[in-house]
């Protein structure tokens, strides 16, 4: 079918276009393509953001102060080939979920300093 010339060639081709990508407008999606992530990886960081999002607007309601839970739960469905930091930094200069990913950075900092 493939053969080994078309899939360099297919390889080189995404390092062009990897090259040719606005990372200053879409720095999430720029690091999913570095980091090779599936559209399923995607899709699941996208959709745990979202779901992560709902939480934090009810933990706001109920008067939560703190949120580090969310930050263990978004640690522990992130896919293995993402940085934390690297990918909230990519979701908040992207503005994917801007209120949820402040909170977020704001966990692992307080993490930090303990």
């Amino acid at each position: 079918m493939y053969d080994e010339d078309y899939f360099k060639k297919l390889q080189f081709q995404y390092s062009l276009l990897l090259k040719m990508i606005d990372r200053e407008s879409y720095p999430f999606y720029a690091l999913a393509l570095e980091k090779n992530l599936s559209e399923d990886e995607v899709e699941q960081v996208l959709l745990l953001c979202q779901e992560l999002q709902k939480e934090y607007e009810e933990q706001c309601e109920l008067g939560f102060v703190h949120h580090t839970p969310l930050l263990v739960h978004f640690v522990g469905m992130l896919p293995e080939k993402l940085n934390l930091e690297d990918t909230l930094s990519a979701l908040k200069a992207q503005d994917l979920y801007s209120d949820l990913i402040e909170v977020l950075q704001k966990a692992v900092k307080r993490i930090e300093k303990e």
